[in-house]
């Protein structure tokens, strides 16, 4: 089923449209407000007046006699109120809204009118003179006192009369907000432009980091994407070269077997090379596919001196010096199979570098300290930040020829970093020390591997 979107794509358009419903929202106050407001004019303006002339009026004709008062009603007319003297009573005056708040405001400014018959009413109800209030007030020896309105009553006909400075203001405040939210859309126009410039220039494109708080955040985001994918070409583009580079050794020893006289020992030469190159590229897929041992490996509390004993035990039945030294427990939060790994790397390293490797592990305040020493020449200081990047291998420094793609200490740094610790490589006299510090407690998976399985959704 398609999903029906009633709000705009685009920025500028929704800015406006919260901007109409705003104007909306005022100008329905507004209508409140004033009708409100319209009976305060009535109780302030003509209502007051009318009570006041009205009740003048009424005392006056009871002091004239009674056939007199037809000529004397018209003379107290003014500028206000018009009066006439009547027999009969009014007919076909229909009672409006307006004639009740009328009436209710003249009874509240003249009690003395309470308990007389009043009948008020508007003219302009059938399409006569508009809002004029209207009345008879019947006298008490008999008689109807007639009255009207000179002014029309103030009332508010702002739905139809200012409907079109309405459409105007709507206009203008729309016209003017699209120009500034255009104005301020011109950084996302900008970027949303170099994204789709990416992977088609030549060179690197970067944001400037200016503006408002979010679009710096946004900018400086922007640019960071823009390295990670840089490394992540990089990375890609040494794989490459490291394999085509490593694999012609191999490759070579087997042409040269294949098209010499074999010799007996050449069969398991060349299964040697083969295992070889299967090596590599396992090593290869592996790390280029996020390969780290921590897939499918939940963090838990372990016993960290028996994971290292396991592995000091495995590596010294395969025939190579391995001692540990440490307490017989503990305990941090790992991924068993991930740091597993890293230890058993950088044992491999120590004994395959320096035919012996002592492990020793202890607990520093909250961390937990993991120590390989070795008997080897030890790395040149000036290559120590480098031999944790892919495929940099320091055999030169290790003076010794050495197989591999230089991945060991590159995937042994990543499952440090994913655990929160630390990675240090301190030259001695003696040898190398590999020292990963840990923390006890762990950090917070849960997040990583939410990012790592499956793709992102971010709804705007």
């Amino acid at each position: 089923m398609k999903r029906i979107r009633l709000w705009p794509r685009g920025l500028t358009g929704r800015v406006m449209i919260v901007l109409l419903v705003a104007i909306l929202v005022e100008f329905a106050g507004t209508l409140l407000l004033f009708g409100e407001a319209e009976r305060l004019l009535l109780r302030s303006g003509q209502a007051h007046r009318v009570a006041e002339q009205l009740v003048v009026a009424d005392r006056v004709l009871r002091l004239t006699p009674r056939h007199n008062r037809p000529y004397v009603a018209p003379s107290l007319s003014t500028r206000h109120v018009r009066f006439a003297l009547q027999d009969n009573a009014p007919k076909d005056w229909r009672a409006t809204r307006l004639s009740a708040v009328a009436e209710k405001e003249i009874m509240s400014w003249e009690p003395s009118l309470q308990g007389r018959v009043l009948q008020l009413g508007v003219t302009g109800v059938d399409g006569g003179k508009p809002n004029r209030l209207i009345g008879a007030l019947q006298m008490e020896n008999g008689g109807w006192i007639y009255f009207q309105s000179r002014e029309a009553i103030n009332r508010w006909n702002a739905p139809f009369d200012w409907l079109v400075s309405l459409l105007f203001l709507v206009a203008a405040v729309l016209l003017v907000s699209a120009l500034l939210v255009r104005t301020l859309g011109a950084p996302l126009r900008a970027l949303s432009a170099a994204t789709d410039n990416i992977g088609f220039a030549r060179r690197k494109i970067m944001i400037e980091s200016s503006g408002p708080q979010e679009l710096r955040r946004l900018a400086d985001a922007f640019n960071a994407m823009q390295d990670r994918i840089e490394e992540l070409l990089e990375s890609r583009t040494q794989a490459l070269l490291a394999v085509s580079h490593d694999l012609r050794t191999p490759l070579s020893r087997l042409k040269l077997r294949l098209h010499g006289r074999m010799h007996p020992e050449d069969p398991a030469a060349m299964r040697a090379d083969v295992e070889e190159m299967q090596a590599m590229l396992d090593s290869l897929l592996e790390y280029l596919g996020g390969g780290d041992g921590t897939r499918n490996d939940p963090p838990t509390r372990t016993n960290i001196a028996a994971l290292i004993q396991t592995i000091a035990s495995n590596a010294e039945e395969a025939g190579h010096d391995v001692r540990w030294q440490g307490p017989p427990r503990l305990e941090a939060i790992i991924q068993i199979s991930a740091l597993g790994r890293a230890i058993t790397n950088l044992v491999e390293n120590a004994v395959k570098y320096g035919e012996r490797a002592d492990i020793h592990y202890f607990q520093k305040r909250e961390e937990v300290v993991i120590e390989i020493r070795d008997r080897g020449p030890g790395i040149p200081e000036d290559m120590l930040p480098l031999v944790t990047e892919p495929f940099f291998r320091a055999d030169t420094a290790r003076a010794r020829d050495t197989k591999g793609l230089g991945l060991g200490l590159s995937v042994v740094d990543r499952i440090v970093a994913l655990h929160g610790g630390s990675l240090e490589l301190e030259n001695t006299q003696s040898g190398l020390i590999a020292r990963m510090r840990l923390p006890i407690e762990g950090i917070s998976f849960t997040s990583r591997l939410k990012k790592e399985d499956g793709n992102i959704l971010i709804r705007f």
